[in-house]
């Protein structure tokens, strides 16, 4: 049984957490180890008479230590102290990049304990094509000519990755132009839906990036790149769709531009941990809220973001919000569930449902 203080390997979200939170609390300890290391190597080329005994000493007995495992051999003594001030200087500066980028108290994952993780691209053409929009963010468009909009606010693991774009090229079929903006600055890069799995370790790092995207980060964004590109594109209505991390954004843009969208559906939503993350209140901001909202959540959501739950009730301004729970699905199901399990590949297709006739009701056609 895993302790309740330990992370399962499988959750990778909550790893991404566990791993923010040792670093940032472990760096002034690593910092110290690591110029300790610094100067002693530095002290053993400089004077290397004055420290040959004590560093014989310490040999001797690692090689005593050494004789259940791996030893350590004479002639590699130079090259070992050589490797320790080269992995003390690279402590060093990692642990100082990461306490310069820190802005503030380490924060918790967006996503809850026993949520799915990173899944790859879906295989297929798109429909769609990535654009520069005014401003120079990059978004996956799909959908012109439409004059109805939809923004896509994605998930912690960026629009790259799990069905981000599949989703979009499903709402563009009805009738809809939609816009999936890169919030992350090209964090993450596109693997394609069959990375191998060195690039994918090498892009875990990129999880911190959605951590500390603070919300006028992505109100910038919003407000000179995608708002000005559906001006350009002649878009009579506008709403908004988000998943996990994104309907965190989905509930400040409802709230932060009433006259420009008309409502806003979010999916396994991790808006409480993205409040608790920047110091937000959250009833302050659910209650900003004007347009209706829909809220599917899963089992991994608290009780507050459940139907019937707090949420819901301090969305009270939002006339005609409506709050489902899909109880068997784990967080993350809609982009990034395996859609080979059929109970999965039912839940998913019926959230899109819920999904797409939520937004044609707030977002009607024009009449002709």
């Amino acid at each position: 049984p895993t302790p309740p203080d330990i992370t399962p390997l499988g959750d990778s979200c909550a790893m991404a957490g566990l791993a923010r939170r040792v670093a940032v609390r472990g760096q002034g300890a690593l910092v110290a180890f690591a110029l300790a290391v610094g100067v002693a190597t530095l002290l053993c080329a400089l004077r290397p008479a004055a420290f040959a005994a004590p560093i014989g000493a310490l040999l001797q007995r690692w090689q005593t230590i050494g004789s259940t495992g791996g030893r350590h051999a004479e002639s590699g003594h130079g090259r070992s102290w050589g490797v320790a001030a080269v992995v003390g200087a690279a402590g060093a500066l990692s642990a100082a990049a990461l306490r310069k980028r820190r802005m503030r108290p380490a924060p918790s994952c967006c996503c809850p304990r026993g949520a799915l993780g990173a899944a790859a691209a879906s295989a297929g053409t798109r429909a769609g094509r990535m654009e520069t929009l005014p401003g120079g963010l990059e978004a996956y468009v799909v959908g012109r000519g439409n004059r109805r909009a939809v923004v896509v606010a994605s998930d912690i693991f960026g629009i790259h990755m799990g069905r981000h774009k599949e989703v979009c090229d499903s709402l563009a079929e009805e009738g809809f132009l939609v816009v999936l903006p890169d919030l992350f600055g090209g964090a993450y890069s596109d693997l394609g839906p069959s990375p191998a799995w060195w690039q994918m370790l090498q892009q875990a790092p990129s999880v911190l990036t959605p951590l500390n995207t603070s919300w006028s980060q992505a109100e910038k964004a919003l407000q000179t790149s995608v708002l000005p590109f559906l001006q350009e594109q002649g878009c009579d209505s506008a709403g908004l769709l988000g998943f996990c991390w994104g309907a965190w954004v989905v509930v400040h843009a409802c709230a932060r531009w009433p006259e420009t969208f008309r409502c806003g559906a979010s999916a396994h939503p991790s808006v409480d941990k993205m409040t608790a993350r920047w110091g937000e209140d959250e009833e302050i901001l659910l209650g900003s809220v004007r347009c209706p909202q829909l809220v599917l959540s899963s089992k991994d959501e608290p009780e507050s973001w459940k139907p019937g739950g707090a949420a819901e009730a301090q969305l009270k301004g939002a006339k005609g919000s409506v709050f489902k729970e899909f109880g068997s699905m784990s967080h993350g199901f809609v982009p990034r569930g395996d859609l080979a399990d059929p109970t999965v590949a039912a839940e998913v297709a019926r959230a899109m449902e819920y999904i797409k006739g939520f937004l044609c009701k707030h977002l009607p056609r024009a009449a002709e």
